[in-house]
């Protein structure tokens, strides 16, 4: 009984597996995950995005960024209202997706943005990740005999993403002049001693 059992385990869970859709793969824009930005301005995150399921659509549902909120904040293009479909399908055309970041469009597209506060401080870097929640369906979204039932599973895909705040010219431009001056100071003092 028990050999039997373990065997309808067996052939369960190879069932299970042969059912689940192929996890997509997330490839962040640009590649390094990380993008820099003076205070007070925006950044962003385009993405490509393959699913290589034999029969399967992934369609995916809305991203967010997990690092931290103290110097801005995250918007998400993904789950916008006029956002686009963006959906990777089981023919070689369609296998693989990818969108630049463009915040000026309308809609914004890429996966989304992060408003860099005007008061955040030059130098700090925001390391986190990208998640992207997506939804598997057995039928084309973009059929017009799209079935919602045809539903089959989500998941989650990420990749390490980071915010570099970086100094403003100007800033940069006072720092320089005020190090070169505390170095002539020193020079100076160093000459009269000698």
């Amino acid at each position: 009984m028990k050999r039997a059992t373990l065997a309808l385990l067996v052939v369960a869970a190879f069932a299970a597996c042969a059912q689940a859709s192929t996890i997509p793969t997330l490839t962040l824009d640009p590649a390094s995950g990380v993008v820099a930005g003076e205070p007070g301005t925006v950044v962003g995150w385009g993405f490509t995005l393959t699913y290589t399921a034999s029969s399967d659509w992934v369609i995916l549902a809305d991203s967010s960024f997990t690092g931290s909120t103290v110097y801005g904040s995250y918007v998400d293009y993904l789950s916008l209202v006029n956002a686009p479909l963006y959906v990777a399908g089981p023919s070689p055309e369609s296998s693989t997706i990818s969108e630049s970041w463009n915040s000026s469009s309308n809609p914004p597209l890429g996966l989304g943005e992060f408003d860099i506060n005007s008061t955040a401080l030059p130098g700090a870097d925001i390391p986190g990740t990208i998640q992207v929640d997506y939804d598997v369906f057995s039928e084309d979204p973009n059929s017009p005999d799209f079935d919602p039932g045809s539903f089959l599973t989500s998941g989650t895909v990420s990749a390490s993403a980071q915010v570099d705040v970086t100094p403003e010219p100007a800033s940069l431009l006072m720092m320089t002049t005020a190090l070169l001056l505390f170095a002539g100071a020193g020079w100076r003092r160093q000459a009269r001693r000698s």
